[in-house]
């Protein structure tokens, strides 16, 4: 069964009214017709059982059949504070941590962070960005949309705007491995911060461990800026059970 993204504003009196791009989708693509079972989401964890009533060029209008929580979102909202990467690593990096279960994705500038982005830059990047995690939302099945942030200075993060557990994953670091740092605490929400290609600036560590981060080795081998955050992500939720 096909699944959509809607807005809330778009669902009245138990039906629901798709519109733009998606409609062309299921018309040209997926030829939907009259009487066909489609999965819809409010991006906010709740899925809508329905069946199609009429089909136009304009809009795709459904009758809700039946609503319930989403079974595909973790339990445990994990943030990726990604060091800025070079070009094209950032939409991989999107769309994979998606596909496994982030909740949002915070583009942070580093010290050596290749790339510099102006105001302007920041912000279209930020909505092609945003399209990414939706467009790998809805390819795996998510309840949630992924948020995808702005561009921030690592200067600017604040403690009390950072979720209640912080990891940074370190190269330097070889005797506290993540699997420990997870199996001695056990928080709602998370964060994970990944050092651009060149890693981590010796003062950007002392700065994130200012705020509380806690250092952790994701094994001997140094890993890619695009695998660190997936791989860490993934870790996470398997120790938490939210793989199971």
């Amino acid at each position: 069964m096909s699944k959509f993204f809607i807005e809330k504003s778009q669902i009245k009196d138990n039906k629901a009214c798709i519109v733009g791009d998606d409609v062309a989708h299921l018309v040209k693509v997926l030829r939907v017709q009259t009487g066909d079972k489609l999965l819809l989401c409010d991006g906010d964890g709740t899925d809508f059982e329905t069946k199609v009533s009429s089909v136009s060029k304009e809009q795709v209008v459904v009758d809700i059949l039946d609503s319930h929580p989403s079974q595909t979102e973790p339990t445990t909202e994990v943030t990726l504070y990604q060091g800025l990467p070079k070009q094209g690593k950032m939409e991989w990096i999107i769309e994979k941590c998606t596909e496994m279960g982030i909740s949002r994705i915070v583009p942070v500038q580093m010290e050596r962070s290749v790339v510099r982005l102006s105001a302007e830059q920041a912000e279209k990047k930020q909505q092609r960005w945003a399209k990414t995690a939706e467009a790998a939302a809805k390819q795996c099945g998510r309840g949630k949309i992924p948020e995808v942030c702005v561009p921030v200075a690592l200067s600017s993060l604040k403690r009390e705007a950072l979720p209640e557990f912080l990891l940074l994953p370190y190269e330097a670091e070889k005797s506290h491995t993540m699997q420990e740092a997870l199996q001695e605490n056990r928080a709602k929400s998370v964060g994970i911060f990944i050092g651009p290609e060149g890693g981590f600036a010796e003062k950007e560590v002392l700065f994130l461990q200012e705020l509380g981060a806690k250092c952790v080795t994701l094994g001997p081998r140094i890993l890619r800026t695009e695998t660190a955050g997936l791989a860490a992500l993934t870790i996470l939720l398997y120790e938490w059970g939210d793989l199971s």
